[in-house]
């Protein structure tokens, strides 16, 4: 499995870290945990319900938690790709 983006789906889920989750521009990076960026548990399920509504995209709360950023939006990418 490539842990590789396209650059506007990652562009999309940091425009979202940034503006809705506050989240340090710096903070981030390829190789954070989701949990870094999303640090409790209502903004789990916040950025699950906005990628549904914004990009029409599933992710479990699980997945948020257990996963890298880089990983995180490659497989927002393969899921927007279909």
């Amino acid at each position: 499995m490539s842990i590789s983006a396209s650059p506007a789906t990652a562009d999309l889920i940091t425009g979202l870290l940034i503006d809705r989750f506050d989240v340090a521009p710096a903070a981030v990076r390829p190789d954070a945990r989701m949990t870094e960026l999303l640090v409790d548990s209502l903004m789990v399920v916040e950025m699950a319900i906005t990628l549904k509504d914004e990009l029409g995209v599933d992710a479990t709360e699980d997945e948020l938690r257990e996963i890298t950023f880089a990983e995180f939006t490659a497989r927002v990418d393969e899921r927007r790709a279909g």
